[in-house]
């Protein structure tokens, strides 16, 4: 038998709490969906505010309205939001949670960003979070917008297993949308130099080498991502960045990009994946993210 890859986007869960907010989530879930996907609106009752549960038809009305040939769905349930969150995730057997956040200041429903927070830190199903700043009026007004539309995925790698789990996410979402990747390594040399961590490693070290090395690994790795990319079918190129990971992958973004990646601990070396720099990423609304994690994309016999 051949061997099947189990991907997203065919059971979406959008948490909705009522605000323009957290409706930003309608129009990117819709983007990533697949064709005839089931996209469910939850909706996480908390006993000071019960207000959002009214307005679930309305809003599962308008998100039909751009969902063509999608199954719209609505849900209710109670308790801790984040908490709730992910046990609804479990319970419907969705294969991505898709939410929107806020950074850097402004006044809007913090709280929901927080929440995304803790989804995005604890689920073991991969998570998209678009960086939600410029509101309509109305959460009505939200889930009616036309759905995201991707020009290009830019896909951190840093040679490691589990960086690896991202490439057939990007691969499978480039080949259904048929847009491009940019395959982006990045190595940050400051924290090499700094006094505590020359300590830790009981050594002085050789930048200049420590670079070197770096990048002779990273256009290995860079390559074999590309080679793979190309014999998939999905046109790519690829980068090598020198210094802060999140700020060089931040500025060589574009609108209508979507970054797709895992996150795993710090190492000796700033790497890429590491979830401070997803976390920044995803403040800095430079474009949406896609965390993903390894069990969505786990290769079984069929």
């Amino acid at each position: 038998m051949s061997n099947t890859v189990n991907g997203f986007g065919q059971h979406i869960l959008v948490p909705f709490d009522g605000s323009p907010l957290s409706a930003q989530g309608f129009s990117l879930a819709v983007g990533l969906a697949t064709e005839g996907a089931t996209i469910t609106i939850l909706h996480v009752e908390e006993q000071k505010d019960k207000s959002a549960r009214s307005d679930l038809g309305l809003i599962a009305e308008r998100l039909r309205s751009i969902a063509n040939g999608m199954t719209i769905e609505t849900a209710v349930t109670a308790g801790e939001p984040a908490e709730a969150i992910l046990g609804e995730a479990d319970r419907l057997g969705t294969d991505l949670i898709v939410m929107s956040t806020r950074g850097r200041g402004g006044l809007a429903r913090l709280a929901f960003g927080s929440v995304t927070d803790q989804v995005v830190r604890r689920s073991h199903l991969s998570v998209a979070v678009i960086h939600g700043d410029k509101v309509h009026d109305s959460a009505t007004d939200e889930a009616g917008r036309e759905p995201h539309r991707f020009a290009r995925i830019v896909l951190p790698l840093d040679g490691t297993e589990a960086s690896g789990t991202a490439l057939p996410a990007a691969t499978e979402l480039a080949k259904r949308l048929s847009i491009p990747v940019l395959v982006v390594s990045t190595i940050n040399l400051v924290p090499l130099t700094s006094p505590s961590m020359v300590q830790d490693i009981g050594m002085a070290m050789n930048v200049e080498d420590v670079y070197d090395e770096t990048r002779e690994s990273a256009e290995v790795w860079l390559s074999e991502a590309s080679r793979r990319l190309t014999s998939d079918g999905v046109e790519n190129n690829t980068e090598f960045l020198t210094g802060s990971a999140a700020y060089s992958i931040e500025s060589l973004t574009k609108p209508g990009d979507l970054i797709v990646m895992v996150t795993h601990g710090r190492s000796g070396i700033d790497r890429v994946l590491s979830g401070s720099v997803s976390d920044q990423l995803i403040r800095s609304g430079a474009a949406p993210v896609l965390i993903v994690r390894a069990a969505a994309f786990a290769t079984t016999a069929s």
